[in-house]
């Protein structure tokens, strides 16, 4: 499994002249301490924290609330965009060990026990472009746009069947077919969403 690398990240997302000063706080990341950074006076922010985790971040080691976890962890993506993924937990290191599709509990973490992990897997939004058009057009066997809003595409099935559907649109996407992420998993869901394409395998 591909390890995430500790991250330090200020989430600040208008100019900064206009901003109120930062909340630190601590995720558990792979069973380590890492430090983020939000704007607690964001509009809508707050829409994403329940009750029950802003009580729950206020003592403890892990003060941050898990959207600006996910955040960290999907710099790419809109709020919007993130709408498939929840907080992969893992329960003997007590920490965050990536994200995975789903829907979210109290702490935003996966409802249901996770059976994958996510990753990005190109660096362009020409894959992406072609999965999501493909879909579109119905030339993906099986793929489904999810009616969240978060504009994705998502194609689940054994790894060789999602290579081969990949393949088949040929350019940016056959070469997501061939990536390591696809290629190691023996059943794979591939998401395009916000002009990037994740792998998310066992």
């Amino acid at each position: 499994m591909k390890r995430i690398l500790p991250l330090v990240a200020v989430l600040l997302l208008p100019p900064l002249a206009a901003q109120a000063e930062p909340t630190f706080c601590t995720a558990r990341i792979n069973a380590r301490d890492v430090p983020l950074a939000y704007d607690p006076k964001e509009p809508g922010l707050r829409d994403h924290f329940s009750r029950r985790e802003i009580l729950f971040t206020s003592w403890g080691r892990d003060t941050c609330p898990s959207y600006v976890v996910l955040r960290s962890l999907t710099p790419d993506l809109t709020d919007q965009e993130r709408g498939p993924f929840c907080l992969r937990h893992d329960k003997a290191s007590d920490s965050i060990i990536g994200y995975d599709l789903g829907r979210r509990d109290a702490y935003g973490r996966c409802e249901a026990p996770a059976k994958t992990v996510c990753q990005r897997v190109n660096q362009t939004k020409n894959a992406a472009v072609a999965i999501t058009g493909a879909a579109a057009r119905g030339a993906i066997k099986g793929a489904q746009s999810l009616p969240d809003g978060s504009g994705a595409v998502i194609l689940s099935g054994s790894q060789g069947y999602v290579a081969g559907a990949l393949s088949s649109i040929g350019g940016a996407a056959a070469a997501v077919a061939a990536s390591p992420a696809i290629m190691a998993g023996a059943a794979v869901s591939v998401v395009a969403v916000g002009g990037a394409v994740y792998a998310c395998r066992e």
